[in-house]
């Protein structure tokens, strides 16, 4: 409906600004009426006020509209959705992928803040989906990154909210990446050699496939 809605604006103001031209009195620019187009352009015989003062207000209206609320409304979810990404790159920092050493055995202890920009992290998603599995992380990692996972599951709960701020549906997408998390840190009370990996296997994959959903990347 949005997309609809959208279009129906965009729409709209391309044939205010036809005919704001062909309304106006003013005689045509140049560059419009020496072009093959010319004629599209071509004023009415009286120039009507009614028709041009309506496609001024509406172009101006639309100028403001975009100014004023679309920019900084976008801006803002996009700070909204940043400072989320800060949670996210903390688990995400957990399967460090380039490492091949346990040089981060205490990442759990590390303070959110201090982790990257969640946009450095969604350029390799697609590495993150192909190591999202017990095989790949092997036993010591995927220890640590269930004990990173529980650490952090009580900050993504308390993140809903501010999901809700970005949209509805981001918020339904933080609640299925926060169920997953959930999953996943339950595994953190099982005796190691009694874990189902298979709980990371599944929850692990569909947290990267919902943060992708969520950032919209592929």
């Amino acid at each position: 409906m949005k997309f609809v809605e959208n279009r129906l604006i965009w729409c709209l103001f391309i044939i205010a600004l036809l005919l704001l031209f062909k309304s106006s009195d003013e005689l045509l620019i140049s560059v419009l009426s020496d072009s093959p187009v010319a004629r599209v352009f071509y004023q009415f015989e009286v120039g009507n006020s009614i028709v041009f003062n309506l496609c001024i207000g509406y172009i101006v209206s639309l100028i403001f509209y975009v100014l004023v609320v679309y920019i900084p409304e976008r801006r803002a979810k996009q700070e909204l959705k940043d400072e989320l990404g800060q949670a996210v790159s903390f688990v995400f920092e957990a399967f460090f992928h380039d490492r091949r050493d346990l040089g981060i055995m205490f990442h759990w202890s590390k303070h959110l803040i201090h982790c990257k920009p969640i946009s450095e992290h969604l350029d390799h998603i697609e590495r993150f989906k192909a190591n999202a599995s017990f095989k790949n992380l092997d036993g010591a990692k995927a220890n640590m990154l269930v004990q990173s996972v529980h650490e952090v599951l009580p900050t993504f709960e308390q993140l809903v909210p501010v999901a809700f701020q970005v949209s509805h549906k981001h918020a339904m997408l933080w609640l299925s990446i926060t169920n997953s998390i959930r999953q996943i840190a339950t595994l953190q009370d099982v005796p190691i050699d009694d874990r189902d990996w298979g709980i990371l296997d599944l929850n692990l994959s569909e947290f990267v496939d919902y943060v992708g959903k969520f950032y919209d990347v592929s």
